[in-house]
């Protein structure tokens, strides 16, 4: 059984409770590992449409790395249709905090990599859409299938 833990409900305690001081060398290189994992995390959610984004359903690995645990709302499929979080991307303000605010360097890498992982993407595009459309599918295959007991 998974206890929430508090500490994520503030990712900036987490940091400064496991990194230390935020002039630290750890501190930076976690900030940085943050940086480049929310950039990843956010374009892979915005393509697959992985909704029910909280820090309840992420984790952080000791180097700092964000980690996406909860993948029941993906795809415009959820348990019984609940149609919600409507936003397509979200980069709450706790994030940003840990990223040392709106004017920090981590932020700018954040944006900078998050805008090339979006070109990167864009080039792609008819591949990542074929592999969408087979997941969905398969999803909705699998969710409208008979239920097999063990």
């Amino acid at each position: 059984m998974c206890v929430p833990n508090p500490v994520f409900r503030r990712p900036l305690t987490h940091f400064f409770q496991t990194y230390g001081d935020p002039s630290s060398a750890k501190f930076a290189r976690a900030q940085r590992n943050f940086a480049k994992s929310l950039a990843g995390y956010s374009i892979i959610t915005y393509l697959l449409q992985i909704k029910d984004r909280h820090n309840g359903n992420i984790l952080l690995d000791r180097d700092g790395h964000l980690i996406h645990i909860d993948f029941g709302f993906m795809l415009s499929n959820s348990p019984g249709n609940i149609g919600f979080e409507a936003a397509p991307f979200k980069l709450p303000l706790e994030y940003v905090e840990v990223l040392g605010g709106p004017d920090s360097e981590p932020l700018r890498e954040f944006r900078r990599l998050f805008h090339e992982g979006f070109e990167a993407a864009r080039k792609h595009c008819d591949r990542i859409v074929t592999m969408v459309e087979l997941m969905q599918k398969g999803m909705s295959r699998l969710l409208s299938g008979p239920r097999v007991k063990c």
